[in-house]
C-alpha cells in the first residue's frame, strides 16, 4: 500500500504533458494485448466450432439410352442442425453440373469444408474452366480430386471425396458412365451400357434401357423420381426434376431448370436469405428464428475462418449434403 500511494504522490508531481504521454502509451498497450486476445479467441471458436449446419436430399439417375446418356436428379436441399433436426429445406438445389460435352452429378454433401469456397457448385464451377476437366470420362474422378486438392486445403479437398458422384460423356466415341462411391466404399466403377442410381435401387421401367429413346428413359426417370419425393414429404427429395442429355455432337439440357444460386461460401447463403432472394420452407415444427439463427451460424462460421485465416481451412464446417438419409 505504500509503495502505491508513493506512485500515487509521484503522479500529481508529473508535469501534465508527461502523465498525457505516459497515459496514451499505456492505452495503446491496452488495446494492443485486447486485439491480440480478441484475434485468437476468434481463430480458435472459428476452428473449434461444432457443424452448425447440415443439408440432406437427392435422387440421381444415369442411364444410357439408344438417344444417348441421359442423367436425372432432384431439386431438393434439406437444412438440419448439428443435432440432426430438419429445419427447412429449399427447392433450388443444384446437382448436375455441365462439363461441356461431359457432365458431373452428385448426392450428397453441397458444401465443403473450406470458408472460402463452401459450396460444391462452386467447386464445379470453377473445375469446368480449368484444363484438368478436359479428359476423358474415366480420367475425370482423378483429375477433379486433383482440382480440388489445389484449390482448396487439406480439410477441404477431403471434404470433396465425401459425396456420391456420377460422371458421364463419350470416351473415344463409346458412351459411359462411372460412380464413385463416396458415402461408401470410395470405390469409382464404370460402364457403357445401363444405369447407376443413387439411392441405389432397381428402376422399374429401365430394364431395357437400351432401347429407350430421350423421350421414354426421361419420363421413367422423372416419373421415379418423383414418386419417390411423394413418399417421403416433406422430406430428403422433391422439387423440379432436372434433365440434362449427352450425344456424340454435344450436351444440353433436356427440360428447363431452376435458376440456381451462385453461392462461393456460407455468407453468400445468407446475404441472399436476408433480402429474400433464397426462399426456405420451414418443417413442420420449427420456428423462423431457428431458421435465422442456423443460417447466422453458417455465415459465422465462414466469417471467423476467414478473418482467421484465408488460406487455412477450418474445421467442423457446417456441411451441406443429401444422402444418405440416416446420417
Amino acid at each position: 500500500m505504500l509503495f502505491a500511494n508513493r506512485n500515487l504522490t509521484l503522479n500529481r508531481h508529473l508535469p501534465l504533458t508527461v502523465l498525457s504521454s505516459w497515459q496514451s502509451a499505456r492505452i495503446i498497450l491496452i488495446s494492443t494485448l485486447l486485439l491480440a486476445l480478441l484475434s485468437g479467441i476468434y481463430a480458435r471458436a472459428a476452428s473449434g466450432m461444432l457443424v452448425p449446419l447440415r443439408v440432406k436430399g437427392s435422387f440421381v439417375i444415369a442411364a444410357i439410352c439408344k438417344d444417348g446418356i441421359i442423367v436425372a436428379s432432384d431439386s431438393r436441399g434439406m437444412l438440419k442442425d448439428r443435432r440432426g433436426q430438419r429445419i427447412a429445406y429449399y427447392d433450388v438445389n443444384q446437382k448436375i453440373f455441365p462439363l461441356e460435352n461431359k457432365l458431373i452429378a452428385d448426392t450428397g454433401y453441397a458444401s465443403l469444408n473450406d470458408t472460402r469456397v463452401s459450396f460444391l457448385s462452386a467447386l464445379m464451377s470453377h473445375f469446368a474452366q480449368s484444363p484438368l476437366s478436359a479428359v476423358e470420362v474415366d480420367q475425370l474422378p482423378g483429375s477433379y480430386f486433383a482440382y480440388a486438392s489445389s484449390l482448396l486445403g487439406p480439410l477441404g479437398a477431403n471434404s470433396a471425396k465425401l459425396q456420391t458422384l456420377m460422371f458421364a460423356g463419350y470416351e473415344r466415341g463409346r458412351s459411359t458412365i462411372c460412380i464413385y462411391e463416396g458415402e461408401s466404399s470410395r470405390a469409382t466403377k464404370c460402364r457403357s451400357s445401363g444405369y447407376f442410381s443413387s439411392p441405389k435401387q432397381q428402376i422399374l421401367g429401365l430394364q431395357n434401357i437400351g432401347s429407350l429413346s430421350f423421350e421414354d428413359a426421361a419420363q421413367v426417370m422423372e416419373a421415379t423420381i418423383n414418386d419417390y419425393a411423394a413418399a417421403v414429404q416433406p422430406g430428403l427429395v422433391g422439387g423440379p426434376v432436372v434433365i440434362r442429355i449427352i450425344t456424340r455432337s454435344g450436351s444440353r439440357w433436356f427440360v428447363s431448370h431452376p435458376d440456381w444460386p451462385k453461392w462461393e461460401s456460407f455468407t453468400d447463403l445468407a446475404d441472399d436469405y436476408r433480402i429474400g432472394r433464397s426462399q426456405f420452407q420451414l418443417m413442420p415444427g420449427v420456428s423462423k428464428a431457428q431458421l435465422d439463427a442456423l443460417i447466422e451460424e453458417g455465415a459465422t462460421w465462414a466469417r471467423l475462418g476467414q478473418a482467421a485465416n484465408s488460406q487455412k481451412p477450418v474445421a467442423a464446417v457446417p456441411v451441406i449434403g443429401s444422402f444418405p438419409p440416416d446420417r
